[in-house]
């Protein structure tokens, strides 16, 4: 018998290989077994998703710095996280649209209302374009959430740069479990929030404070450095995505006009 992953020769009494660790199949794939592999996979009480969930809570940075350093048997890896939950961003944003569609209701009558004071034809074309917004946000949420990535490791590369504790690509890895763990964690909130018929302003911005803790907590267990100094870092890194997001809109605007004076 050998391993159908990395063909090692096996005997007959071993469940797992001793090679690459796969386990070895030897039934027909049937709806029981099918049911007992997700069971064991998701729901056993030993299941990496859950560990690697509450660890990431309780000790980021044993799973953060497992991952960089090689140790990846105890945890999913960041890429498989981000996809799992990636997955549930997809599930719940069908719930919520399928089941709730008035649930975003909300925040579209509250950003319009912040253009009250305005003229009217200026109102109209603000509201017009907040909800405009908002629906491509909720539309391609997992589509932003990769591509902020690459930006928040930035932010975090040059805010801890002093350390010289991570490189770039490890601020990405960092970066990328922080994002999964939240968009896994507001799975559940947005869903309770739905069906509890709670406003969705008091969610996101819940949500947005909740976030800002778990970065600083998430960053304070990684470099061991003081509250006050993460603090500062923390201060440090919205100074930084301050600059950036002047740049990307000054070019934004440059490109708008020259769009419309020379191609249009």
């Amino acid at each position: 018998m050998t391993c159908k992953n990395c063909d090692t020769l096996l005997n007959s009494e071993q469940h797992y290989c001793y090679e690459c660790g796969a386990k070895v199949i030897k039934n027909r794939l049937t709806t029981k077994n099918l049911f007992s592999e997700f069971s064991e996979q998701f729901l056993s009480y030993d299941n990496k998703f859950l560990i690697t969930f509450f660890d990431l809570f309780r000790k980021p940075e044993s799973v953060i710095h497992g991952y960089i350093t090689g140790t990846r048997k105890k945890y999913i890896n960041v890429i498989q996280y981000l996809a799992i939950s990636l997955t549930l961003l997809g599930l719940q944003l069908f719930i919520l649209n399928k089941f709730y569609p008035d649930f975003f209701a909300a925040a579209y009558t509250d950003f319009g209302n912040y253009f009250a004071m305005y003229p009217e034809n200026t109102r109209v074309e603000a509201k017009k374009f907040m909800s405009n917004y908002l629906a491509f946000i909720n539309e391609y949420q997992s589509l932003v959430y990769i591509i902020g990535i690459p930006f928040t490791a930035i932010v975090t590369y040059f805010a801890f740069r002093k350390e010289k504790l991570l490189n770039y690509i490890e601020h990405v890895v960092v970066n990328t479990y922080l994002t999964a763990q939240y968009v896994v964690f507001t799975f559940f909130l947005y869903l309770i929030f739905a069906v509890l018929n709670l406003n969705v302003n008091v969610l996101i911005n819940i949500s947005l404070v909740l976030y800002l803790f778990y970065y600083g907590f998430v960053f304070y267990r990684i470099y061991k450095l003081r509250v006050t100094t993460i603090f500062l870092r923390f201060l440090l890194s919205l100074a930084i995505l301050g600059v950036m997001f002047l740049i990307v809109l000054t070019l934004g605007i440059i490109i708008g006009i020259v769009y419309l004076k020379f191609l249009k």
